[in-house]
């Protein structure tokens, strides 16, 4: 009877214990990068207005560098577009430099973007790390941009291309995806006008960074 009995609490514990919830171990990765920009030109700084989030000499400087610190477990808040991640809730901290001029990014306005192939775009996979916030001079928008595009009619969604699917790739991925051109890998910063007008107050972009991504807690 206590042999019984022992053996029967016995496969319950095992059967519990393959009904429990798996748990996954976060982990929080640190996406860095550094570089410079083509300054604005005198008269172009000239012109810009007084309220922007950097100074003119930090403009005329031409060195940028940028880090988002986020989650790489967090779920995909896009569940209904195929091919596409939304991973809004993974990001922790965004901190863009430009000269001497320190802004943090609100994290509630940032996100991972995934996209396999989708958009209607099959020959277009990307991954995009985007912030926004409001500034004085109108909203402002940082985005890491990593564009994987192939001839017109290739199929890349799935094993095809160089991201599998639409979940959050591993860190190295973020940081350097796998491109067809060197110049589809960019930081871009871009500041609108608050009237509407088409034309940026502010626009910077470039290549020329060197990003990295590794654990938050090696920093």
């Amino acid at each position: 009877m206590g042999l019984k009995l022992a053996s029967s609490f016995a496969m319950l514990a095992m059967v519990a214990g393959i009904a429990m919830p798996r748990t996954s171990h976060a982990a929080e990765v640190l996406l860095s990068g550094s570089g410079t920009f083509n300054p604005p030109k005198a008269e172009q700084l000239a012109a810009l207005p007084a309220d922007l989030p950097f100074s003119r000499s930090d403009l005329a400087s031409g060195n940028w560098s940028f880090s988002v610190r986020y989650e790489d477990s967090a779920p995909n808040a896009d569940t209904a577009t195929p091919d596409v991640g939304r991973y809004a809730a993974a990001i922790r901290a965004v901190r863009l430099v430009i000269g001497a001029t320190t802004l943090d990014l609100p994290v509630d306005q940032s996100a991972i973007i995934v996209s396999d192939g989708g958009g209607g775009i099959p020959n277009r996979e990307s991954v995009r790390v985007e912030a926004k916030a409001s500034t004085a001079s109108g909203p402002l928008r940082l985005s890491w941009v990593q564009l994987n595009q192939q001839a017109k009619g290739t199929e890349l969604r799935g094993p095809a291309g160089v991201l599998p699917g639409n979940a959050l790739p591993p860190a190295a991925t973020v940081a350097n995806m796998t491109v067809a051109n060197p110049f589809d890998r960019f930081l871009e910063l871009r500041i609108d006008s608050p009237t509407g007008d088409a034309r940026p107050v502010l626009y910077l972009s470039s290549s020329r960074l060197s990003v990295k991504a590794g654990p938050a807690t090696a920093h």
